[in-house]
This record gives C-alpha cells, sequence and structure tokens, in this order.
C-alpha cells in the first residue's frame, strides 16, 4: 500500500515597480551607510549636530567664613594665701527620734466648765447633836420623837423649826427646837451653780435610857 502524497504548492509572489523600487532604495541607503563609515561622513555628521563646548554650570556653595576670635580677657594672677586646712568634722548620725505629740494643757477655767448639779441641803453631822433631856420629864419618864421642818440660809443656819409632829409633851417639843436652831448646821442647797436657802425635815429622839 503506498503512503499518500501530499502537495505543497508556494504561491510565489509577483515582482511589481513598487516592490522594485523599495528594494533599490534600501539597497542605496546600505551603499551610503557604508560609504559614509568609510570616509568619515558620519563624524562630521555628529560633530555639526552635537555642539562641541557643553559647559556645566554647578550652584555656588557659599564660603565659610573663618571664625572670628574674640580676644580673650586678661587673667589677673591672685597672689596665693595660704589658708588653713582643717579636716572636715566627723559627721554623727543619731538615731531616729520620734517626737510625742505635746498636748495643750489643761485650763481650769471657771467659765468653759459645766454648772455643778443641783443639790440638796444635808446636814453637817458633828453638829446634830441631842438636847439635854428636860428633867421634869426625865424623872416623870416622858419620852418621844419631834419631827420638825427645818428653814435652812443660803450660809446653812437654821433660822426656824417648826413642829410637824409633837412627841406628845410640849416641853419635849420645845426643847428640840431651841437646840436645833442654836447648834445644828447645813451644807446649803445649790442651784445653778449657786448657795440658796431651802427648807428640810428633821428629827429628834428623846429616849429616857439616854437621859443626860
Amino acid at each position: 500500500m503506498k503512503a499518500p502524497i501530499h502537495a505543497i504548492s508556494h504561491t510565489r509572489r509577483e515582482m511589481t515597480p513598487e516592490r522594485i523600487v523599495g528594494i533599490g532604495f534600501v539597497g542605496l541607503l546600505h551603499v551610503l551607510a557604508i560609504w559614509a563609515i568609510v570616509s568619515g561622513l558620519g563624524q562630521r555628521i555628529v560633530n555639526a549636530i552635537v555642539p562641541k563646548d557643553i559647559q556645566l554650570t554647578l550652584p555656588k556653595t557659599e564660603e565659610k567664613q573663618p571664625p572670628i576670635d574674640k580676644p580673650k580677657p586678661p587673667t589677673v594672677e591672685l597672689p596665693a594665701v595660704d589658708t588653713p586646712t582643717t579636716p572636715p568634722p566627723d559627721v554623727v548620725i543619731d538615731q531616729p527620734v520620734t517626737l510625742q505629740p505635746q498636748l495643750p494643757p489643761v485650763v481650769n477655767n471657771p467659765l468653759t466648765q459645766p454648772p455643778a448639779p443641783d443639790t440638796s441641803a444635808s446636814g453637817v453631822m458633828s453638829t446634830h447633836t441631842t438636847p439635854p433631856y428636860p428633867e421634869l420629864d426625865r424623872r416623870m419618864g416622858n419620852q418621844g420623837t419631834v419631827k420638825l421642818r427645818l428653814s435652812i440660809s443660803a450660809q446653812g443656819a437654821v433660822t426656824a423649826a417648826d413642829v410637824i409632829q409633837s412627841s406628845g409633851f410640849p416641853s419635849l417639843d420645845q426643847a428640840a427646837v431651841s437646840w436645833v436652831i442654836g447648834h445644828w448646821k447645813y451644807k446649803p442647797a445649790v442651784q445653778a451653780g449657786a448657795a440658796v436657802a431651802s427648807s428640810t425635815v428633821a428629827a429628834v429622839v428623846f429616849n429616857i435610857k439616854n437621859a443626860r
């Protein structure tokens, strides 16, 4: 079996007048280029196109002026003085001391103290003695208790004594009144910090066993 034969047909371009002119022009250019290289025409063309002197201008830099030397002040030499050299004192570091805060002293100012509380009259017991027994009542064996309402001055003296409960015997009652007014003393009552007159109740006991 024979292999198939593929026929490849090449189309040949026809030479047209334009094509011929183009080929001729290209050839002429090649010839001129070769002749210019050989005869040095290319160098003259380059010299004609490119300027010969090309000057480059660089920016001017400011010239640094040398520093001006300022005149130095004159130096004055002082005469040497011998100063005694003493060693520094020893530094002693004490232990830290804790300071206690000082409280202001307490001043007893009567204007700032509160007033004393109100009190009633109280008897001075050393003066509260029993009156002497009336002789007649002692013989007759009369005895009893006399209750008195006493008026006390601001100085603590008994200014009056009224019988509010009798002993049953007028002589005993009168003996009790006279003795209390003449001998008994009291600490006066106090109101708003001041001594005032007041009243109180007291009893005088007449006992035949203690008669003297």
